[in-house]
């Protein structure tokens, strides 16, 4: 790494990476996830107004009106400490007219914190910057598209960023390229960085790529680590139909290619 590397480096601490982990752990629940988007519009409607923040029963109110959620006060409590610990709302106390009381009591009230969403998206930069490639690709890849082709752009490692297109009437042959350069082998073979070690070997092809009838299709004959079409693994030695946009996942984790497929 260089110096001018180093301001472009973000290197989160293990305090902050588990803050965001709850914070991705607490949107994963249809509930909570309601319960955000409830205090969001309320305090975005309210905002020139100076309305009280919303407490526990309006809440649960709101739930059920417009997102059909019924939940027992229990369990909203158990709801909202999550989202306080994720530091997503604050919760404060407020004086409100309440059901069965006379005159105003103490209640909890919650709102959404400024900074709820903030390091969820701007912090983990490494995944705005994996999705501004994937954009950068797709609209790349478009002027390629004529005539039905195929095209495969590398998405990570050393290769990241190569880019190969396939004619309808080809078929291609992926694996590292080991000991092999693409002089030795015939024009249809994509060869791969050595550096992806859980690819197989070209002289026994990761995977196969051709066009057929109704679309185009990819084999692992017998990779030694799998082929996966997002969490799916493909079969090993059945044609597998692919759908427009696919990543490719040749081996999972470290040493594996990821291959972006778009026709």
């Amino acid at each position: 790494m260089n110096d001018s590397d180093i301001d472009k480096t973000v290197i989160l601490d293990s305090e902050g990476s588990d803050l965001i982990s709850e914070k991705l752990s607490a949107v994963n629940n249809k509930a909570r996830f309601s319960i955000l988007e409830i205090l969001r519009d309320h305090q975005k409607y309210n905002q020139s107004q100076s309305k009280d923040p919303l407490y526990s029963r309006e809440i649960n109110s709101e739930l059920l009106n417009k997102y059909n959620i019924e939940i027992s006060p229990q369990r909203l409590g158990q709801l909202m400490k999550q989202l306080k610990d994720a530091n997503m709302v604050k919760e404060v106390e407020i004086k409100k007219e309440v059901p069965n009381k006379v005159g105003k009591r103490g209640v909890k009230a919650y709102v959404l914190k400024e900074d709820a969403f903030e390091d969820l998206f701007l912090d983990i930069t490494f995944l705005s910057d994996e999705l501004f490639t994937f954009f950068d690709l797709y609209k790349s890849n478009q002027k390629f598209h004529e005539d039905g082709n195929c095209v495969l752009t590398v998405f990570n490692g050393v290769d990241k960023g190569k880019t190969f297109k396939v004619r309808k009437d080809e078929t291609v042959l992926i694996g590292r390229k080991a000991n092999f350069s693409q002089d030795d082998l015939a024009s249809f073979s994509i060869l791969l960085d050595n550096s992806y070690d859980t690819v197989s070997n070209i002289s026994k092809p990761h995977l196969k790529l051709f066009y057929k009838d109704d679309g185009w299709y990819i084999i692992d004959e017998a990779s030694s680590n799998g082929t996966f079409i997002g969490d799916l693994e493909v079969q090993k030695g059945r044609p597998t139909k692919l759908k427009p946009n696919s990543f490719l996942k040749l081996s999972r984790g470290n040493g594996g290619a990821v291959i972006y497929c778009s026709f």
